[in-house]
């Protein structure tokens, strides 16, 4: 499966795609990427056969699909896939599916919006949650999709609140939520330590004001 491995280019592409839409999504996803790399970086000091460059640039680019502006739902996993997909990186655009779905293919039609993504896409992407071979770089942005905010890194607590308030939730939404701290157990038990004592300032988080609507853009400070 090939991966993007130069960084410099993928943050080209996120700078493309936030010229198409600016927004907070960029800041989420350079972030993202940031822990992704930290993660990695310990799990393969633990043994694991992973590679920080493409954890790093899978975090950059998962969300590139927002380039498309506001979508319902997930509809911006489907339009970052067929973007990677046509650029020949199979792997990250495995990724761009894959991080909306922290059950991976476990009940799928009880994702948030579901009812609002069109038929012919709601079949694509079961057929494509079924054909993947999930590995460790899409159980790592999953979580640190749930890690990371347009300011730094977070809780997973914060992140879903958060999300929750801005895009609205229905009845199954804590299904999702648990698929979260699923993956999060599994890779702190390989890494025997919390994922939180890796990320720097993580807590600092609890302190800022909580996102509550999805604002156009923002800049770093």
């Amino acid at each position: 499966m090939e991966y993007l491995k130069d960084r410099h280019y993928a943050r080209e592409l996120l700078d493309w795609a936030y010229e198409q839409k600016p927004g907070p999504w960029k800041y989420h996803s350079i972030h993202v990427a940031e822990a992704a790399e930290i993660l990695a970086k310990a799990l393969k000091e633990k043994g694991e056969p992973i590679e920080p460059e493409i954890a790093y640039i899978s975090g950059l680019l998962h969300d590139i699909g927002r380039y498309k502006g506001k979508t319902d739902a997930i509809i911006h996993s489907y339009d970052g896939y067929r973007l990677l997909m046509d650029m020949g990186w199979e792997g990250n655009a495995q990724v761009a599916v894959t991080h909306s779905f922290p059950r991976r293919n476990e009940e799928i039609n009880t994702i948030n919006g579901w009812e609002l993504i069109p038929e012919s896409m709601k079949r694509e992407f079961s057929r494509l949650l079924n054909k993947f071979n999930w590995n460790a770089y899409d159980d790592i942005i999953t979580l640190c999709d749930a890690l990371a905010e347009a300011e730094g890194f977070t809780i997973i607590e914060r992140r879903i609140v958060s999300a929750s308030i801005r895009n609205g939730a229905n009845k199954d939404l804590p299904k999702h939520w648990e698929g979260y701290f699923l993956i999060k157990e599994k890779l702190e038990e390989k890494l025997s330590e919390s994922i939180y004592r890796l990320l720097p300032d993580i807590e600092k988080s609890i302190y800022k004001p909580l996102s509550l609507r999805n604002t156009p853009g923002k800049t770093l400070k």
